[in-house]
């Protein structure tokens, strides 16, 4: 058994919110794997902004500004440079790197890198693409996708293709705005009946119109009526209401957007077989088999093009659809800590030391 501690200073949550409400992909992420190591037999420490210690599924979760342990087996900091020294002298070091690489070399912080030398565990190959000269490097880089939750994964094919819905299932920041313009003028012509629904973390209040608050900003201004009534944005849904609108869509739209380091809803909707159109930005070329479980497209019109293929073409959705359920279930959080496990503790299990 080994001594694992995370540290992440993103939102206030512990183990239980992953249930309880909407997360973001890391807070999803560190619950989910850290509840797989705990799982494999090792004791696991959580320090995020909770508002107390908490036990939850055999992880010890504690607020960042308690006094963390002088030393364990392997310590993980997520993301941010400034948490590398929250345990000061851990047996190994690791940083895992949730978003695109490119932050770490900011000047003012990558030293930080060369002074603690930690493992980085990237989560994309665009990530080991892109990973900065000015940065410690290890040959080869340790690539490990995110896990996919076993509600994701298995499903059966559905006898028939949905209606003509795509889906849009991100941050509305993240390009929506464009998105409704191509949506409008080259898509929407050609499918008059179709819908684009709008899932993701957003802040309407209850009952308040999209249109009303978004236009001029998240949402183009000066649409007719009739596109107004296409684009239907969703509050903010629970994880089975999201999974239940992506199996009733017969594809995913997205261009994507620079701070992507993975798009787990991406990899979450194809496990599910949902079709998808993205452009080539960041990590999104590998979340889909071009051709095969969706298509990627810098042109625009060609997106345009794709898209329309998919929300009218049930013989093309079919395959595609199928095609994504053999081919996009991804590996399970336990293969994920399981690799997690091979790579950083991998040594101590074989009875030697650190």
């Amino acid at each position: 058994m080994a001594s694992i501690v995370f540290a992440d200073s993103t939102l206030r949550y512990d183990g239980r919110d992953l249930e309880r409400r909407p997360l973001g992909g890391t807070e999803t992420s560190v619950i989910r794997c850290a509840r797989e190591l705990v799982k494999r037999g090792h004791q696991v420490t959580c320090f995020t902004n909770c508002d107390g210690p908490v036990e939850d599924n055999g992880v010890v979760w504690r607020p960042l500004s308690s006094t963390p342990p002088q030393t364990c087996d392997l310590y993980i900091a997520c993301h941010q440079l400034d948490l590398l020294p929250f345990v000061p002298r851990p047996k190994r070091r690791a940083l895992w790197v949730l978003w695109p690489a490119n932050q770490l070399r900011h000047y003012k912080k990558f030293w930080k890198m060369w002074l603690y030398r930690p493992t980085p565990i990237l989560v994309s190959q665009y990530q080991a693409d892109t990973w900065s000269r000015v940065l410690p490097r290890r040959n080869p880089l340790f690539v490990l996708p995110f896990g996919m939750p076993e509600d994701v994964r298995g499903r059966p094919p559905l006898p028939s293709a949905p209606p003509r819905h795509a889906i849009f299932a991100s941050n509305p920041t993240r390009n929506l705005h464009r998105l409704v313009e191509i949506w409008a003028a080259s898509i929407l012509p050609r499918v008059p009946n179709a819908v684009l629904n709008v899932y993701g973390v957003h802040h309407l209040k209850a009952g308040e119109d999209a249109w009303n608050a978004w236009e001029g900003s998240l949402l183009p201004t000066g649409m007719p009526m009739h596109v107004k009534a296409s684009v239907r944005v969703h509050p903010t849904a629970s994880r089975q209401g999201l999974i239940a609108a992506m199996r009733a869509s017969r594809v995913m739209l997205y261009l994507g957007h620079k701070s992507e380091s993975f798009c787990i809803s991406a990899a979450e909707a194809q496990a599910l077989g949902v079709p998808a159109v993205f452009a080539p930005v960041t990590a999104l070329p590998e979340r889909v088999i071009d051709g095969i479980t969706g298509f990627v497209r810098a042109d625009e019109n060609e997106f345009a093009e794709r898209a329309v293929a998919l929300l009218t073409d049930d013989v093309l959705w079919h395959q595609q659809h199928e095609a994504a359920l053999q081919y996009q279930q991804g590996i399970t959080w336990a293969e994920h800590a399981e690799r997690l496990e091979a790579a950083l503790l991998g040594d101590m299990h074989s009875g030697r030391a650190l």
